[in-house]
């Protein structure tokens, strides 16, 4: 008999923005932002001496959540990411195939409190069509920036 294994795929990680985001709009009107954040995690060594390792990930949004992104998010800016990973690829200017892995955000939490301050309730972060419960700043209390 075989085991099947559901598939799975979600990500939480909070970060900064390394830069600010890069703002698109499609043809069709749908607003895109796409940003790079930095996530660090401090371990300590065999010799007791503390250590930090950043890891850097591409995020991209869509719709309102990009136009929301583009507005109140600059360098620096800590947020809580909820999404997915997907592959993006592209043809470099040289002809070579190029891909990379990402996160599409289906959720940003502005985790800096002059941002969340600027948009009212009505200006949700989600998705438009995801069917979540806003998440409060009380539950990430404990994150470190």
């Amino acid at each position: 008999m075989a085991i099947r294994m559901p598939n799975l795929n979600k990500v939480h990680i909070a970060g900064n923005l390394v830069d600010d985001p890069r703002m698109g709009l499609l043809e069709s009107g749908v607003s895109v932002a796409n940003f790079r954040i930095a996530s660090s995690q401090s371990f300590k060594t065999r010799d007791g001496e503390w250590k930090e390792k950043t890891c850097f990930v591409d995020v991209v949004a869509w719709r309102r959540t990009a136009e929301l992104v583009g507005q109140y998010l600059r360098k620096g800016s800590p947020v809580l990411i909820e999404g997915e990973l997907q592959t993006s690829s592209w043809q470099a200017q040289d002809g070579t195939q190029r891909s990379r892995v990402e996160i599409l955000s289906r959720r940003i939490q502005f985790l800096e409190k002059r941002a969340t301050e600027k948009f009212t309730e009505e200006e949700s972060v989600e998705k438009p069509d995801q069917n979540t419960e806003p998440v409060s700043d009380s539950e990430y209390e404990d994150i470190p920036f």
